[in-house]
């Protein structure tokens, strides 16, 4: 073996290692793969009669794929993807938290979507998302998980969620504590 061919060789090991590595872990100790987080097949494209509208439309959140994108059921059956409108996810600090406090408050549950008819650009259906205990922007925003995103939304609808940003940043909560305050 030459002396160029010596390196080559050993980064194809380490990058073959790394493979095994990921295949280990993907499909975990009970041996059997890890699941994806589940997404209808009909939520690829929306239909402007799936859109919700000012009137509000119930639904069954399926799935959440981050903390403002959501995967839900519609009455009539129709999978739909939704962009919640008034609030973005956090950066780098306090993603994995948001995630797991979007799960907890989503998955599964009951909600009303409130729009006006328009999707994004990515297919997903723009919506105000209510739960029984109120609007979702509004408590994730309380809870520090996300941050006010005025962009879409109807600016009648910000203040609260612009105000209970402000009081999670008062108190130190969530991506306004000191662990995400001083990384930055």
């Amino acid at each position: 073996m030459n002396t160029g061919t010596a390196p080559r060789v050993l980064l194809a090991m380490a990058c073959l290692l790394g493979l095994v590595g990921a295949v280990a872990v993907l499909v975990g100790a009970t041996g059997a793969p890890v699941p994806a987080e589940p997404r209808p097949a009909a939520v690829a494209a929306v239909a402007p009669q799936d859109l919700p509208d000012e009137r509000g439309e119930p639904a069954t959140v399926l799935a959440v794929a981050d903390p403002v994108t959501i995967d839900v059921r519609l009455e009539g059956g129709r999978a739909l993807r939704v962009r919640v409108l008034g609030v973005q996810p956090p950066g780098a600090c306090y993603a994995e938290e948001a995630q797991q406090f979007a799960r907890g408050a989503l998955a599964g549950k009951a909600v009303r979507l409130v729009g006006d008819g328009r999707s994004d650009r990515f297919s997903r259906a723009l919506a105000w998302v209510s739960l029984p205990q109120g609007e979702y922007a509004v408590l994730a925003a309380e809870a520090g998980v996300v941050t006010t995103y005025a962009a879409d939304a109807p600016p009648e609808r910000m203040p609260a969620v612009r105000a209970a940003q402000e009081r999670a940043e008062n108190a130190g909560r969530g991506m306004w504590g000191p662990e995400c305050v001083t990384a930055s």
